[in-house]
């Protein structure tokens, strides 16, 4: 089965993404994200509720989101 990140997911016409929980609330806090494979994407990084955070993912989606220096971003995406 094919996995997305919400903003593929959202591109693609779906109403949610499959990566959701992956990244937990607790090493999210202490600055880690999970990695994984979206479909979409590729190789990338998803928030705890399932966001592609890479500005390097094929999609660019951290850049794209404006998430760089985000205050909320633990991880400085």
């Amino acid at each position: 089965m094919a996995d997305f990140c919400n903003q593929c997911a959202a591109e693609l016409g779906f109403p949610y993404g499959d990566l959701d929980g992956i990244t937990t609330a607790a090493g999210w806090a202490s600055g880690l994200a999970a990695i994984v494979l979206c479909e979409g994407c590729g190789q990338t990084q998803v928030d705890p509720e399932g966001n592609c955070i890479a500005d390097d993912c094929l999609r660019q989606h951290g850049l794209t989101k404006g998430r760089q220096g985000d205050e909320t971003d633990p991880i400085g995406h």
